[in-house]
């Protein structure tokens, strides 16, 4: 019986391909937030699990860096929960305000004070 050829459908190489499509089927819905310049530095800490991902998605070229996948990811779960996000933002908008006008009284009372001794 002659030995079985491998099935070039089995190679790593078409494998990782299809892999890749898969994962971005998953991950990517549009272009990239990558396009867009990313200005703002955040350190944060990942769970094992979840940097296992991180770097997977690297690995498999999805991503160029942890950087450009937690952004993505973190860009992914914001929308994921549009809902609660806009349900709260308000409430964040008011409590800013409230705030303001707290701090802009403080200021007023201490300068009026500071002026009274």
């Amino acid at each position: 019986m002659p030995a079985a050829k491998p099935n070039e459908a089995d190679s790593p190489s078409v494998l990782k391909q299809a892999l890749m499509e898969d994962l971005k089927q998953l991950f990517i819905k549009g272009d990239l937030p990558e396009a867009k310049p990313r200005d703002n530095i955040v350190m944060t800490r990942l769970w094992d699990t979840d940097l296992r991902i991180v770097d997977a998605l690297i690995a498999l070229e999805i991503f160029k860096s942890r950087s450009e996948a937690v952004a993505f990811l973190t860009h992914e779960g914001i929308q994921a929960k549009s809902e609660l996000v806009n349900t709260i933002l308000p409430a964040i908008e008011r409590i800013e305000e409230i705030k303001r006008q707290t701090r802009e009284q403080a200021v007023t009372a201490l300068h009026k004070s500071k002026h009274k001794d």
